[in-house]
């Protein structure tokens, strides 16, 4: 899941957590408000049953229910209320929405009304489930130092069906609002995810890493080359005051003077440059513990015109590209072989390695811009897996793209295949390197052993 994926998940749960959890919370608050606000109105209209004249006189007459039942349903309908109940001190109804439960013991426990308190809760009766509250119906006192005795109870209920609608009723606007809050916060958090992929310039995790990486490595080059630069300074001084024994000392102290030999390189190879630059690739393949060997048929003569000379140049971006794939590819206690000779004008550079090699179906894409067989995902997520030193790229191979460009700008021949060694093998040769008329022969054994490869 790419990083913009997980931002935009990642978000859009905690705003569906955050909305969901509001809205549980304010339900159970309107639900609280709507049973107080019934509560009051209950109690209210309890208490002004109980308080009127005519229903206080009707508890004398010898059918209290002729008079207290006509009223209570008036009332009752009027407050928008299930019931109105009014009873006697032993729970005998005087009133009720049913007719014929009139003159009955209501089925509830009416001790808390009689004792003189006021009880509100949910009980079952004989009209189901309901939210009520019950009040104390008093009676005249004997006199003023006498309290005035309880003589009944008045009791005013809502069924929690009727309840429970008004909710459901009330929460329509709640849920609407909550999924407007939902969509506004999905589409603020698909915002914010664009806009921090913006300010991190549309990278990836990986992407990161391999920037951190490249810091990294960038900061730790960046310390060699000044201490590098102080070397070669110390160097070309010695150079310039002729005392070349003491720049040889000053290089074997240094630690290079036992890598810098030419025996490391063939002797016929008599091109400035190309054995500068085998020496080089000898010093780093070595600090990789990598041996990289050249090949004893290798014959290349100093450039004799400038054509040549241009080509040569050409020949270290080429060989040095080849050269750094094959090291890269065999990783440690690798082997790379190198052979350079001129044939009839034409410079061939030939690189052999140990590696695990090119598939077939990979060898006509390993010269295209940004190909690469050092890949971040598993083998075979578009060429093999990481090189036997474990190791796997954030960079994208531009090494063998170099040398396409430059093989097309010459006229010259690629070839990718297997080496000697089992792994690649990638041969180039550039035209126009003007070598000597005898040398075809001398370099013929060595250009016999096959087309090249490498890796990118």
């Amino acid at each position: 899941m790419t990083l913009r994926a997980q931002l935009l998940v990642l978000q859009v749960v905690i705003v569906l957590v955050l909305v969901c959890t509001t809205g549980v919370v304010a339900s159970a608050l309107q639900e609280r408000q709507l049973r107080e606000a019934y509560v009051d109105r209950m109690t209210g209209v309890a208490q002004s049953v109980a308080r009127l004249p005519v229903i206080l006189d009707a508890f004398d007459d010898a059918d209290p229910s002729a008079t207290i039942q006509p009223i209570a349903e008036v009332i009752r309908e009027a407050s928008e209320v299930t019931y109105v109940v009014v009873t006697d001190d032993h729970g005998v109804r005087y009133s009720h929405p049913d007719p014929e439960e009139i003159g009955r013991r209501v089925s509830t426990d009416p001790s808390v009304p009689l004792s003189g308190q006021i009880w509100t809760g949910t009980q079952t009766g004989t009209l189901g489930t309901s939210w009520r509250v019950k009040v104390p119906v008093y009676g005249d006192a004997a006199d003023d130092a006498s309290p005035a005795p309880v003589i009944g109870t008045a009791s005013v209920g809502i069924l929690e069906s009727e309840l429970r609608a008004d909710l459901t009723d009330d929460r329509g606007w709640l849920l609407a609002a909550l999924a407007a809050a939902a969509v506004v916060g999905v589409l603020c958090a698909a915002w914010v995810t664009r806009l921090v992929r913006r300010r991190i310039y549309l990278l990836e995790p990986e992407d990161i890493a391999g920037l951190l990486e490249t810091r990294g490595l960038t900061d730790a080059l960046r310390s060699q080359s000044h201490e590098f630069a102080n070397t070669v300074h110390v160097i070309s001084g010695l150079l310039e005051l002729g005392r070349t024994q003491e720049a040889v000392a000053f290089i074997e102290r240094s630690g290079y003077g036992g890598l810098l030999t030419a025996s490391s390189v063939a002797p016929a190879v008599r091109s400035p440059e190309l054995a500068a630059l085998l020496l080089v690739k000898t010093i780093t393949a070595r600090e990789r513990d990598v041996t990289l060997d050249v090949d004893e048929g290798s014959v290349v003569d100093a450039p004799a015109t400038p054509e040549a000379s241009a080509v040569h140049t050409d020949a270290l971006v080429v060989l040095g590209n080849l050269i750094d794939n094959a090291v890269e590819a065999v990783g440690t206690d690798g082997r790379v072989r190198v052979l350079v000779h001129t044939d009839a004008g034409h410079l061939r550079l030939r690189v052999d390695d140990d590696g695990p090699g090119i598939p077939v179906a990979l060898q006509h894409q390993v010269f295209k811009a940004g190909f690469t067989t050092k890949v971040t995902g598993e083998a075979g997520a578009g060429g093999p897996g990481p090189n036997r030193s474990g190791r796997r790229e954030h960079n994208r191979g531009i090494g063998l793209a170099l040398v396409r460009r430059v093989v097309e700008r010459r006229d010259g021949e690629i070839e990718v295949g297997t080496g000697d060694l089992g792994g690649a093998r990638v041969t180039v040769v550039l035209p126009g390197a003007g070598g000597a008329a005898g040398v075809g022969a001398a370099a013929g054994a060595g250009a016999g052993a096959g087309s090249a490869g490498a890796t990118s």
